[in-house]
């Protein structure tokens, strides 16, 4: 298929988590490192810099069929509290992820996720297509 004869899909999915832990703590849990804590099975190789996340770095994550994504950090606040990500996986799709972390009451945090995602081919709009607001919920 050429990519004059493809039509892109895109979707725009958010919700607000409601998470127990004070702000400090949550907040670092959305980084690439912190994810590592309590996502089964996510384990970013980090490309750039080496060992943390800031502005700029870019890391490199594989499925369980070893399709590879590759991520920037384009936004890293901490004062306020927001992080976002693009994400391209070749021949797939492209994912724009924004968080945004507030301090609900002293020992809760208010997390609202949003995911935008374009497909780059016809398997990229299938998935957007299975890509449902109860899909991204669960």
């Amino acid at each position: 298929m050429q990519i004059k004869d493809f039509a892109a899909r895109r979707v725009t999915r958010s919700q607000v988590l409601h998470l127990n832990g004070r702000i400090d703590d949550v907040f670092g849990l959305f980084d690439p490192i912190g994810e590592k804590k309590w996502s089964e099975g996510w384990n970013p190789i980090m490309v750039f810099p080496a060992s943390n996340a800031c502005q700029g770095a870019i890391f490199v994550t594989r499925d369980h069929d070893r399709t590879e994504t590759i991520w920037i950090i384009t936004e890293f606040d901490e004062v306020k509290r927001s992080i976002a990500y693009t994400s391209v996986t070749p021949n797939l799709k492209v994912n724009h992820i924004v968080i945004n972390c507030e301090s609900d009451r002293s020992d809760h945090t208010k997390a609202r996720v949003s995911y935008t995602i374009t497909a780059l081919s016809e398997k990229g709009n299938q998935y957007i297509r299975s890509f449902s607001k109860q899909h991204y919920h669960e």
